[in-house]
């Protein structure tokens, strides 16, 4: 009773093509694979939104058709191999690009809400033709307005001056109240100048790992990166803009514009509209992770034979050791609303990725 239901639901359906290249140089000391591949999913299960009066919101139906285009490449190389030592090296990268080929007939964009908070109503994403699925949306920031942006009458009040954008939907226009870039060039911001204004979807990402042996030592070093990726850092835009006074706020609003300290980044505070999303809280979410370390020892054999040992191997591993990225939030690797397709690169009080220690014993008989 909470959802209308479609009897007319059916599966997704896909159709792939896939070329690929194996190459193996030097006796197999460089080894190389490279995957071209193009994945046509249709009839793809999007929540489409309905006219009010039917009682529901929206009804899951069979309405979209996407396209996910890339190339994978692997790299294996054995850098150094002697008696005593070796050094190998697996590398991975992938760049995927992800298109919506079509909606239903005469719909070019699809909106919806990530739903974090309940008080924020407007739609947060938006997926369009021929652009990637899930996009994030809102209005794009353009500063701060300061004492320049307007002219001081004879009685004294201050009146936008002419050819400065109007962020109409701010009651109180005045110096500190948050700018909105003018999409449609009317001269004023209304909702019509929502656009995409991030994409979650990174341009390419990997890994890398070497492997080090000297004679009973081995030790293995993995390293993560993704580029290209925006994060929605709501819990930022939430811990930052709530006029409660009773609240708490991240460190970032001291630095808030004040007729002593004219910031061109974070508004007066009552010079932002409650509950609008806008690209301040877009984030680059491009991070390299030391993603793995383990380190190793193995007895030689003829100390442990004596004990009918055929392997002995103490161990110590550490994962998530360290990430490099601007990112302000937690951990750039975050999708708190990745169950949907349309809403992917959500951040809304996730938890960091766990640092993890390792202590082991391997025994073989």
């Amino acid at each position: 009773p909470k959802q209308l239901k479609n009897e007319n639901l059916k599966w997704e359906g896909s159709s792939t093509v896939n070329a690929g290249v194996d190459l193996g140089l030097f006796n197999n000391l460089l080894n190389v694979t490279a995957d071209f591949f193009i994945k046509d999913t249709k009839d793809l299960l999007l929540a489409q939104s309905l006219a009010h009066i039917t009682g529901f919101s929206s009804q899951y139906q069979n309405i979209g058709k996407i396209r996910n285009k890339g190339i994978e490449l692997g790299i294996t190389s054995v850098n150094i191999e002697n008696k005593n030592f070796h050094w190998d090296t697996n590398f991975n990268i992938s760049f995927i690009r992800n298109e919506l080929r079509s909606l239903q007939s005469g719909v070019d964009a699809m909106y919806t809400r990530s739903g974090f908070d309940s008080n924020f109503t407007e739609n947060d994403y938006v997926a369009m033709v021929g652009s990637s699925l899930g996009l994030i949306y809102g209005y794009e920031f353009d500063g701060i307005y300061q004492y320049s942006d307007f002219n001081t009458t004879p009685d004294g009040r201050l009146v936008l001056k002419e050819g400065v954008t109007n962020n109409a939907r701010h009651t109180n226009l005045a110096p500190g109240v948050v700018k909105y870039k003018d999409q449609d060039g009317d001269g004023i911001i209304t909702t019509n100048d929502r656009t995409a204004i991030g994409n979650a979807i990174p341009k390419w990402f990997g890994g890398i790992t070497n492997t080090f042996g000297y004679k009973g030592i081995d030790l293995s070093i993995m390293l993560q990166f993704n580029y290209g990726n925006d994060i929605y850092n709501a819990t930022r835009l939430f811990a930052t803009q709530s006029r409660l006074g009773r609240k708490n706020m991240l460190a970032e609003v001291a630095d808030r514009w004040t007729p002593e300290n004219a910031s061109n980044k974070v508004p007066s505070t009552q010079g932002y509209i409650t509950n609008d999303v806008y690209s301040r809280f877009v984030e680059d979410g491009s991070f390299l992770r030391l993603k793995n370390v383990t380190l190793g020892y193995t007895f030689p054999v003829k100390w442990t034979r004596k004990a009918f040992i055929s392997k002995l191997r103490a161990y110590a591993s550490g994962q998530n050791l360290f990430c490099i990225s601007g990112y302000s939030g937690y951990d750039p690797e975050v999708s708190t609303a990745g169950n949907n397709p349309m809403t992917p690169g959500l951040d809304w009080g996730a938890y960091p990725t766990s640092r993890i220690f390792t202590f082991g014993l391997e025994v073989q008989f």
